[in-house]
């Protein structure tokens, strides 16, 4: 299932715009001019991590400090609690995540 997310213009290098799509949250972020989307809760208490500070490749979780690395989702803070990332296309004006896998 391919979802659009947003359209380009509305990312901004080192930010990251968040969409739910039915029970999940998706984030997908820009980083060195690469789209990256990965889960967009925290595995510690499911805060919504487009609003965390990035550093980087990382994001640190805005509510209690987790830090994840954006391309890969694993969790620097706990090795169990790696998020899943998804593939990001351009059509046109937008950024589509594909969620199927």
């Amino acid at each position: 299932m391919k979802i659009k997310i947003c359209k380009k213009s509305e990312l901004s290098e080192g930010k990251a715009v968040s969409k739910k799509i039915l029970a999940r949250r998706v984030a997908v972020f820009l980083l060195n001019g690469e789209y990256y989307a990965i889960e967009g809760d925290c595995k510690h208490q499911k805060a919504p991590l487009d609003s965390g500070k990035v550093d980087g490749n990382v994001v640190e979780c805005s509510w209690h400090g987790w830090r994840y690395d954006i391309p890969s989702g694993e969790c620097l803070t706990e090795k169990w609690a790696r998020l899943k990332t998804y593939p990001v296309e351009e059509e046109d004006d937008w950024l589509v995540v594909d969620l199927s896998g």
